[in-house]
């Protein structure tokens, strides 16, 4: 059995990769964005020691962002999709089919994930200093963990019994509160931002993306077996059709 999943998994893995690549405006807007924003934010605050700064800690938000807008709204959100786009009611009607699709799914986006994390490296890096292959890899580590926490996340989402409308703007919702409430903390501490604050994913992942994994053993070893465990209950509660309906 493994020695037919592996392959096939591979090849559902190039699909899917190809498939964004056929929407490049979504594809590079989400790689540049970020980008953008995070120049826009050195210019406005008018400070010659920015460029200065430790680049980790500048940048620590915006790569948080980064790994939740790419697993929500990618991994998340197709996994929703493909369930009125007939994807599932043609093809995933076994246990198979679902281990093959969900792993695919899975690494396809792990790869635009780290993709995107690389891209904003390279283009955020610079102006701190020259590039470094080991603090790119240590960065990456840590990106991809704040990855799979956002994934476990929208996993749960694509749980409930909802249609890619309504699957938008929950996650639109989830999204823009965990931004508000962190830039609200941010800017203005307050007891009950900053109280709320401890439970935003956003927060949490900038706070691993700056601290780094050792300084959060017991937070990444719980977002690891959190992962697996929404894992598991998503392929084994995957919503499809039965086999009798699909054609």
């Amino acid at each position: 059995m493994t020695k037919n999943i592996c392959p096939r998994a591979i090849s559902l893995t190039s699909i899917f990769i190809k498939e964004q690549l056929k929407e490049p405006i979504a594809f590079f807007w989400i790689m540049i964005s970020p980008c953008a924003m995070f120049y826009f934010f050195a210019t406005t605050r008018q400070d010659p020691n920015y460029f200065s700064s430790n680049y980790i800690t500048i940048s620590a938000w915006f790569y948080a962002y980064i790994s939740s807008s790419v697993a929500l709204f990618g991994f998340a959100f197709y996994i929703i999709g493909r369930r009125e786009s007939g994807f599932t009611r043609s093809f995933i009607y076994s246990r198979e089919s679902k281990l093959i699709f969900l792993l695919s799914h899975f690494i396809a986006y792990s790869l635009i994930s780290i993709s995107y994390c690389a891209t904003f490296y390279l283009t955020t890096k610079l102006p701190f200093g020259n590039y470094a292959l080991d603090e790119l890899l240590n960065l990456a580590l840590r990106f991809y963990i704040c990855f799979i926490m956002f994934c476990a996340l929208g996993a749960a989402f694509s749980l409930l019994p909802i249609n890619f409308q309504n699957s938008n703007t929950l996650l639109s919702i989830f999204s823009f509160c965990m931004l508000i409430l962190g830039v609200m903390s941010a800017s203005r501490p307050n007891p009950i931002t900053d109280a709320l604050n401890l439970a935003n994913p956003l927060t949490l992942a900038s706070q691993i993306m700056e601290q780094g994994l050792e300084s959060n053993k017991l937070i990444t070893a719980a977002i690891v077996l959190l992962f697996i465990f929404v894992l598991y209950k998503t392929f084994k509660h995957l919503r499809i059709n039965p086999v009798w309906s699909r054609y």
